[in-house]
């Protein structure tokens, strides 16, 4: 599609793993303003890029405007009727990045019952070209980064507690005596690492994590469905839609 704007939809589900790596994919696509992208958000995708800090930069990649809207599974109907834009022939391509061992299953044994999953399917109904990055690739290991959280074990139990009071969307509860980060409320702002003079707050551990056989099968098992591509990466991803 020489001097055309390529429409994408991007799907993101509640995986930490590949998320930092998917957004800068998305920045890099969007950056020369030939690639105009929609989002879909699973309840779980929508808590995800809240807590590690990227709503903002989501906001950005998708402002609002026709075929650059952001969709939350908690703000949409029943039935997910913006879901139903991929058999009206708007979209070049599904990019469903990253995309947790639980949304895999599901599309594998055909279930959509959420926005991430029923988005697939209307994707493949359609023929959109949907394009899968797992966080379970393969057995073994992987490294992920993990999100805002407080170390019980170097937290003085101050009171008051600095990092109550510096966060302005009440992310932060005492509980038991000893503070705790809601993730639910948590925006990623930042502001409660630098708060914690004794640096109990963490942001961006590393934690190394098994992967399950069994979430394995499942990756396999999307390889052999129509119409669908899994990718290994989200670098993938670039290369894949320049050629559209």
């Amino acid at each position: 599609m020489v001097n055309m704007v390529v429409q994408i939809a991007w799907v993101i589900t509640g995986a930490g793993h590949f998320l930092e790596e998917t957004f800068d994919v998305m920045n890099q696509l969007v950056k020369n303003n030939k690639v105009t992208v929609t989002t879909y958000l699973s309840s779980a995708g929508e808590q995800v890029v809240k807590m590690y800090g990227f709503w903002s930069k989501l906001e950005q990649i998708s402002p609002g405007s026709h075929l650059q809207e952001v969709f939350t599974e908690n703000k949409e109907d029943p039935s997910f009727s913006h879901a139903g834009r991929f058999i009206l022939d708007l979209y070049n391509a599904l990019v469903v990045s990253p995309a947790s061992g639980n949304t895999v299953a599901k599309i594998v044994y055909g279930i959509a019952d959420t926005l991430a999953t029923n988005a697939v399917a209307q994707a493949q109904k359609g023929d959109v070209p949907v394009y899968v990055v797992p966080t379970d690739l393969e057995e073994g290991f992987v490294e992920t980064t993990l999100p805002y959280r407080i170390d019980r074990r170097e937290c003085k139990l101050c009171n008051p507690c600095s990092v109550v009071d510096v966060c302005s969307y009440s992310a932060v509860r005492i509980l038991d005596g000893v503070p705790k980060i809601d993730s639910v409320l948590c925006q990623g702002c930042g502001l409660c690492v630098a708060s914690c003079p004794f640096g109990a707050v963490k942001y961006g551990e590393k934690k190394r994590l098994r992967i399950r056989s069994v979430d394995v099968q499942n990756v396999e098992k999307l390889r052999l469905m129509n119409n669908l591509t899994v990718l290994e990466h989200p670098q993938q991803i670039e290369t894949i839609i320049k050629k559209l």
